[in-house]
């Protein structure tokens, strides 16, 4: 994980009133939140291809890294400057399962359809 340097006073006024608004928290909080983004997020190299592509997307229009931290993309200038943060896409860090080779869509419904040998239904 890639360490970028945190800068509380350089943090663009746009990035705190679009966390605010986007997680509900307060000047305070929101400054910790993006602090904890940039300490704990997961950059594009940590990511399987399709998620790693659609950050270094992000990635490619500015001299800024795209850091993932509890469902949301933070937009990060690389001297340390949170842009903006904006919520993933649903699709974004989700598991996808299998039945062999075939991809299960709706686990639920596969789980009802699909009882185990093993399962005991008493």
């Amino acid at each position: 994980m890639t360490q970028i340097p945190y800068n509380y006073e350089n943090t663009s006024y746009h990035a705190i009133e679009r966390v605010q608004e986007r997680f509900g928290l307060n000047p305070t909080s929101t400054q910790a939140l993006i602090f904890k983004a940039l300490e704990r997020g997961r950059t594009s190299e940590s990511f399987t291809a399709k998620e790693r592509k659609y950050m270094q997307n992000k990635e490619k229009y500015g001299n800024c890294r795209v850091l993932y931290y509890q469902s949301f993309l933070f937009i990060v200038d690389l001297s340390g400057i949170c842009i903006t943060a904006y919520a993933a896409p649903k699709w974004f860090n989700k598991k996808t399962h299998y039945d062999g080779k075939t991809k299960i869509i709706n686990v639920k419904k596969y789980m009802k359809f699909n009882i185990s040998p093993g399962y005991n239904a008493a």
